[in-house]
């Protein structure tokens, strides 16, 4: 039997988002290198590895299947990035206050049909050189993380991961259309809160812009869409996860072969759809594989030092008086901000789970499918959905595609806030209209 979690184990996962915040500001340079990004999570790592093997029962398999976790994550992150590198929307999309909240509509209705991270890379670029001539980005791309990468995921099990882990231990496909309201609040504030701050930021650069507010090069161009056969990897690749999250169990077990297969097919399709784009549609997407790359880095450590940090918290989740779904609400998303919210989903199911249960052994995480039919369970776990999915938005690090957009709008030239500066934003402008979620549905 194992040994509770001792807490110097969850301290590497703590510093290690310490130095992925302060780092930036204190030496810039040496952080701009991925090199030195992978040594870091390289020594944060060592201290926990070290638990795992020497101190921990069954750690080394737990790594194991964190290390196969992580592959799949950064599979499908590169999978969706390089199919959506080769689609690129040419001609005269100018970024006016009407054609950005038009953008930002769009993807939050694709993040629940492609999954967040599809949706982000997929649109984030046509954005970005629609607005190219504009003085004011960064609140776009702010707001494009709010909505596109988080906000929009939450209506299917193929928008974010949490809510496809919950599909793959039983919860009905249909389940999360449940989530509707709380899904069209938060994106029905955001997007009327953005259409009014662009549209006076607009108003203001075409008074007195700061750079010369020429449209973009192709503004006198028809649009057109370059690249079009990627649409056909992109869906293949959303049929993927859900053909082996429906049947893979049946087919290959519930272990690494699963896993493998999914992998495989993920980047037999990038492979596809790289070879098959022309370079000139790779050449205006600004396409290299630096955004990716730093993600994989900086996320290998987030996966292997937040090992003991979940073990930590679900061995003493009953301790914590958890019980209300507002409660779940709040603790499931104040967590999804800073560790994954796939695994912080399941340790609180699996605490909703006991709640419910009060003993009776006929609830688990192995089958959700469960709680979700129960009349009190189907209430604390809408809101531990809706707090893993919305509160992935509050940091960089909360959701994979985060980090990769503001990668991508970095290599667009636009300013975007350091990590404590973006809290500040998320703060303000999420906290209160989370405070209505909580009020009004918990």
């Amino acid at each position: 039997m194992n040994q509770p979690t001792p807490t110097w184990a969850v301290a590497p996962f703590v510093l290690y988002l310490l130095l992925i915040a302060m780092l930036p500001l204190l030496v810039g340079q040496f952080w701009e290198k991925n090199r030195n990004k992978l040594l870091v999570a390289g020594l944060l790592s060592t201290p926990v590895v070290f638990y795992l093997f020497r101190v921990r029962v069954g750690g080394g398999a737990l790594l194991l299947q964190t290390g196969s976790d992580y592959v799949s994550f950064i599979a499908l992150l590169g999978a969706l990035f390089t199919i959506s590198g080769g689609i690129c929307l040419r001609g005269s999309l100018v970024g006016k206050p009407i054609v950005n909240t038009a953008c930002l509509v769009l993807g939050s209705v694709l993040g629940s049909l492609i999954g967040t991270t599809g949706a982000s890379v997929l649109l984030i670029r046509p954005l970005l050189r629609a607005n190219q001539h504009r003085a004011s980005t960064t609140h776009i791309v702010v707001f494009f993380i709010f909505i596109v990468s988080n906000g929009a995921g939450l209506l299917t099990p193929l928008g974010d991961p949490p809510l496809f882990l919950g599909f793959l231990r039983g919860v009905p496909f249909a389940w999360t259309l449940r989530l509707a309201a709380p899904w069209a609040l938060v994106n029905g504030t955001l997007l009327v809160l953005f259409a009014a701050i662009d549209s006076v930021l607009y108003r203001l650069e075409r008074r007195r812009p700061a750079r010369p507010a020429s449209p973009p090069t192709d503004a006198a161009e028809p649009l057109r869409l370059d690249g079009g056969l990627n649409f056909l990897w992109l869906f293949a690749i959303v049929g993927v996860v859900f053909t082996i999250g429906t049947f893979g169990t049946r087919a290959f077990g519930d272990g690494f072969v699963r896993s493998l297969v999914q992998i495989v097919a993920t980047l037999a399709l990038a492979a596809i759809s790289f070879v098959t784009t022309s370079r000139r549609v790779h050449e205006g997407n600004r396409f290299n594989w630096a955004p990716i790359v730093e993600v994989a880095v900086v996320f290998v450590g987030v996966f292997v030092t937040m090992i003991p940090a979940l073990s930590y918290l679900e061995e003493r989740g009953a301790s914590l008086g958890i019980t209300q779904p507002w409660q779940f609400f709040w603790a499931s998303g104040a967590l999804s901000s800073v560790l994954d919210n796939a695994p912080t989903y399941l340790t609180f199911a699996s605490l909703a789970s006991g709640v419910v249960d009060a003993g009776r052994a006929g609830l688990g995480t192995a089958n959700l499918g469960a709680l979700s039919a129960d009349p009190v369970g189907q209430h604390l776990l809408s809101a531990v959905s809706c707090g893993s999915v919305f509160m992935g938005a509050m940091t960089y690090i909360g959701n994979g595609p985060n980090f990769m957009v503001k990668a991508i709008a970095e290599q667009h030239h636009v300013r975007m806030p350091g990590f404590f500066a973006y809290i500040v934003w998320s703060g303000t402008i999420l906290g209160p209209i989370f405070l209505v979620v909580s009020r009004v549905f918990f």
